[in-house]
């Protein structure tokens, strides 16, 4: 039976990559995953063989591991697999390689090993700064009382002490509490039931962009990167609006006595993404890139934590508040810190269905 190439987009939706070969080892189909794995499939058919894309180390076991599958019309998996590509790329893999005698071709899957580690270390990290999030919320809501009790004593020692002394005092600890009660408030208060709908992300890029323009200092250089091929995302651009400008005005605050200071306002689509403890086949990335000093090593772990802040006077809600939205989403946020660079990256992953609403 003659192999339908058509009848194979349906294994697009797979995380694993996965080749087919002909009797003769030359590629045949590659999945979406395989594509973005650097697979390549050339238009001459002559270029196709797949020991052409692998160094020599990796050829002489895994050409005899394709070859003994044929042989055999049987199935075989070795795990915790090298590969090394022709220019030398490395990675640890399990492949399972079957022939298919109804359709003479052989099957080749790769599941990267790496993808395990970004899983478990995803996972960690959404548990950790869950468990975190939530004790801060408890705090919250005891030191809630006692403020009220605090701001309610003042105001009665401010009627009865006329003094200018106390009177300037007083007002310190009422205005105080105040601002400690907003904060409070706001970690407190979940955020907002999302109005879903779909949306171009640009739309809401653009509106970001331009609010951190009118807010920004002269010496800071904000610029825009978009891949307009990314299709509407299911959500609440009100909502994402909010989340990317808390990003983009802690990146505008951090690089404020940065020399060429420059704010990045970047969107990709990417590929087999873990967020939140999954692999997603295709993510909407959006990146907020800055040249500033960056984020001191010891509060990684921390930066989304409500009342973490490098700022003297920030309260250290906003990334709070961001990672929140993106996460009711399904989304998540991730960063990368070093001094000359810092990357705050959104994930969201797209799905079948926003795709296929895009197209139609």
């Amino acid at each position: 039976m003659k192999l339908d190439i058509k009848e194979l987009n349906f294994l697009n939706q797979l995380t694993s990559e996965i080749i087919i070969l002909n009797k003769d080892l030359y590629i045949i189909w590659l999945n979406d995953s395989a594509l973005n794995k650097d697979w390549v499939m050339h238009s001459n058919f002559n270029k196709n063989l797949i020991s052409d894309q692998l160094s020599d180390e990796t050829n002489l076991s895994l050409i005899s591991l394709l070859k003994k599958t044929i042989e055999n019309t049987g199935s075989q998996t070795k795990r915790d697999f090298e590969l090394v590509t022709s220019q030398q790329k490395k990675r640890e893999i399990d492949i399972t390689v079957r022939w298919s005698n109804t359709y003479k071709c052989l099957i080749v899957e790769i599941l990267c090993v790496d993808n395990l580690n970004k899983i478990i270390d995803s996972t960690k990290t959404f548990s950790t700064q869950k468990i975190a999030a939530n004790l801060a919320r408890t705090l919250a809501h005891e030191v809630k009382n006692p403020l009220s009790g605090i701001k309610g004593s003042a105001q009665i020692l401010n009627k009865k002490l006329k003094d200018d002394f106390s009177s300037k005092f007083l007002k310190i600890i009422i205005d105080e509490t105040d601002r400690l009660n907003s904060i409070v408030t706001k970690i407190l208060t979940p955020p907002s039931k999302p109005n879903l709908s779909l949306f171009n992300i640009h739309s809401a890029l653009e509106q970001v962009y331009a609010l951190a323009e009118a807010d920004k200092n002269d010496n800071i250089l904000l610029t825009r990167d978009y891949d307009p091929s990314i299709p509407e995302i299911n959500g609440d651009e009100n909502l994402f609006i909010q989340a990317i400008l808390n990003i983009v005005k802690n990146a505008q605050q951090a690089i404020e006595n940065t020399e060429d200071a420059s704010i990045t306002i970047k969107s990709r689509i990417k590929y087999g993404k873990p967020i939140n403890g999954l692999i997603h086949q295709t993510v909407c990335c959006i990146d907020i890139k800055d040249n500033g000093p960056g984020i001191p090593g010891d509060i990684h772990d921390q930066v989304f934590f409500p009342m973490v802040s490098v700022k003297e006077n920030g309260s250290g809600l906003g990334l709070t508040i961001a990672q929140d939205i993106i996460r009711i989403h399904g989304g998540g946020i991730v960063f990368s810190s070093n001094p000359g660079e810092t990357i705050f990256s959104i994930q969201i992953p797209i799905k079948v269905e926003e795709k296929e609403a895009k197209i139609a």
